[in-house]
């Protein structure tokens, strides 16, 4: 739904979104699919590798989507419907430094995390 200028909808807009979301997708079960059959999640000190595998799904089509520390990933099957796993990570992820590849069969995620920072405290 578009806001219009001048007049906040977007309170109106945020309670009719998960109105439809709860009646849709939580109790009929429709939009989401089912998740992939072989999922596999490796925290490594470093990175954080997903690995996804599932019959008949049709890989030019796999929709990958990171924000912050959720990954989404859907795909429609070949056959019937559709397939969608959601993750949380623990620790912060370089949305910049992510990459996915398709090979043999298995979608392979690799999502490196963010390095801490440190904060040089100057003394006055």
């Amino acid at each position: 739904m578009a806001k219009k200028a001048g007049i906040g909808f977007g309170s109106f807009d945020r309670d009719f979104d998960e109105f439809f979301d709860e009646m849709l997708t939580a109790r009929w079960g429709c939009g989401r699919g089912d998740e992939f059959e072989h999922s596999e999640l490796v925290d490594l000190v470093d990175r954080y590798e997903v690995r996804l595998k599932s019959e008949g799904v049709d890989e030019r089509k796999i929709d990958v989507e990171l924000h912050g520390q959720q990954l989404t990933v859907r795909a429609p099957r070949r056959v019937r419907g559709r397939i969608e796993s959601t993750f949380t990570f623990r620790d912060s992820v370089d949305q910049d430094s992510a990459s996915a590849r398709w090979s043999g069969g298995t979608l392979t995620i690799t999502l490196p995390k963010n390095k801490p920072r440190r904060i040089v405290l100057k003394v006055s």
